[in-house]
């Protein structure tokens, strides 16, 4: 937990945007190797982003499940929740095999050379996440940014680029998956995780946790988005006209402020 004597104050959330639950099929398993029917939206997923995307009693939890949903009822379409590992969800979507990635994924120059994305509907940044009893040592941007203790990042993410082209003393560590930083910290394994501000924000949310904290300021500015082939333009457009719309009527941060209801800042 993030106690009040260390001069964490935790905030209510403001982000952007907002939507709430639907009715949809889900599917889970193999990717599927047949085109999409209009009435049908495959939506490719890897569950493995809490509160983005994840599996809970073996069910997919999350943003982006819960928008996926809602996406479908309001477009009138069947939705098939595809499980895809991370580094094949571009591959996939550009091989017919999904029709849209909604999976946490930040907007690059690098992806937007592969992929066409929607508009974002939300906003993060890379924080670093650290034992308790290292932010007297951690506790400022010099002394992480001159570090030369190990950095844990999951590979092939916007914040193993971050760590390669910032901390170029530390030694790096890249994990498989998001949800091995954490025990990675505890064991001793890693002495910071580099992720997205998500992960962070739930463990302020956590009264249990009292072994690691994140440090918050964000190291990087980025959206996340959907994406889609970039040959698909009308269903883009589609997909834009929706996010607008759940802005406009408070859907969308509704829905944000239900999986991520605080935030912390440093004072």
């Amino acid at each position: 937990m993030v106690r009040a004597n260390r001069n964490w104050i935790i905030a209510a959330m403001v982000l952007v945007l907002a939507g709430c639950a639907g009715v949809a099929t889900q599917t889970s398993g193999p990717v599927a190797s047949t085109a999409g029917s209009p009435k049908v939206m495959r939506v490719g997923i890897d569950p493995d982003y809490p509160p983005i995307a994840y599996k809970k009693d073996g069910k997919l939890q999350g943003i982006e499940v819960v928008l996926a949903r809602q996406m479908g009822k309001d477009l009138g379409k069947e939705v098939q929740l595809i499980e895809t590992p991370w580094e094949q969800l571009i591959p996939a979507l550009n091989a017919g095999k999904i029709d849209v990635i909604m999976s946490g994924m930040s907007i690059t120059q690098e992806r937007k050379r592969l992929v066409s994305f929607t508009e974002p509907y939300m906003r993060i940044g890379q924080m670093a996440i650290i034992r308790t009893e290292d932010i007297g040592r951690l506790s400022s941007p010099r002394a992480l940014y001159e570090t030369k203790l190990r950095i844990g990042f999951v590979a092939g993410t916007t914040g193993a680029l971050f760590v390669e082209s910032n901390l170029v003393q530390a030694q790096p560590v890249p994990l498989e998956s998001g949800e091995a930083g954490i025990p990675a910290l505890r064991a001793r394994q890693i002495d910071v995780f580099i992720h997205d501000a998500p992960t962070a924000w739930r463990l302020a949310s956590d009264p249990l946790e009292n072994e690691v904290v994140a440090l918050y300021w964000p190291l990087t500015e980025e959206e996340l988005a959907w994406a889609v082939r970039t040959s698909d333009v009308q269903f883009r457009g589609e997909l834009d006209a929706m996010i607008e719309q759940w802005k406009k009527s408070g859907r969308l941060q509704a829905t944000l402020n239900q999986w991520i209801p605080v935030r912390v800042e440093i004072k």
